[in-house]
């Protein structure tokens, strides 16, 4: 896709959505050395050794409700 000019990219038809999985994360919240707090965002099926690769945090103002959003 990055070799491909903008206009290319733009006529084309968006991708069926039944063809992605909905992935389901879990979200914890911890607390921040400046009295905040920050959501853990990982994903509860993997193994332990591949949570630890494959997780985010953002601070939690930044968090919204996807059912707000749509």
């Amino acid at each position: 896709m990055g070799s491909e000019s903008p206009s290319k990219i733009e006529t084309q038809p968006p991708l069926p959505q039944e063809e992605f999985s909905e992935p389901y994360l879990t979200s914890e919240l911890e607390p921040t050395s400046d009295g905040g707090k920050r959501a853990l965002l990982y994903p509860e099926d993997r193994p332990g050794a591949e949570i630890a690769t494959h997780w985010l945090a953002a601070p939690e103002e930044l968090l919204v409700d996807l059912a707000d959003v749509r």
